[in-house]
């Protein structure tokens, strides 16, 4: 005995065939654009950057690569860092902040903290202070007066902070020492050029599932 399926139902089940067809092609398309990789300059990045023409869902949040003029950078808690190299074997990038990379004098004296819980700074590097808007009538060590600021100080240590009324970090080498008397100007602005760098955290488990689904996380 045959059965008639009414027209509407036929129509439904054709609807529905359609649609699901549709969204496996649409995901599809999505898995075929995280294969994409980011490309700037002498920066190439997959996993798990984003930017360019590879999607943001390709990557983490924070790490979404820009591109100008043949040269990378990321915002991070609103500071733009250029990207001076990346090493995606060891997970590290080599970062400078991009207001520190011309004269120190003009830059912008701010703090600025990368998120502990994805960046972590190479024990090759250290944090030092440099203190500003200083009392010009004491004495400082590894000191520079810069014009319209007045005295700078450069520390390890902050033993400026009742002398000098405001105060923020750079990264440094560990090779690098500050001045017993007056601060080498051209040597911190070249260290500050050259960058520092920090090894990306990253869940290994969620990482390994993040490339098999070429950038896609499943649901459920």
């Amino acid at each position: 005995m045959m059965y008639n399926l009414p027209s509407s139902c036929l129509f439904y089940f054709f609807l529905f065939s359609f649609f699901h067809h549709l969204s496996c092609a649409l995901s599809q398309q999505e898995r075929k654009s995280c294969k994409t990789m980011f490309h700037c300059g002498n920066i190439t990045a997959g996993f798990p950057f984003s930017g360019g023409n590879r999607p943001k869902r390709c990557g983490h949040s924070l790490l979404n690569l820009h591109c100008l003029k043949n040269t990378t950078s990321l915002i991070i808690s609103d500071h733009l860092y250029d990207v001076l190299h990346i090493d995606e074997a060891s997970n590290t990038l080599r970062l400078a902040r991009a207001e520190l990379r011309g004269s120190f004098c003009n830059a912008t004296f701010e703090d600025a903290t990368l998120p502990p819980d994805i960046f972590e700074l190479s024990p090759t590097y250290k944090s030092i202070t440099v203190f500003y808007l200083c009392d010009p009538k004491l004495p400082y060590r590894s000191s520079y007066t810069c014009p319209g600021i007045g005295p700078i100080a450069v520390s390890e240590t902050r033993d400026y902070h009742n002398s000098c009324s405001e105060s923020f970090t750079v990264n440094v080498p560990k090779s690098f020492v500050p001045e017993e008397k007056e601060l080498n100007m051209t040597n911190l602005e070249s260290v500050l050029n050259n960058g520092f760098d920090v090894k990306v955290k990253i869940d290994k488990k969620a990482c390994q599932e993040c490339s098999s689904y070429h950038g896609i996380h499943r649901s459920g």
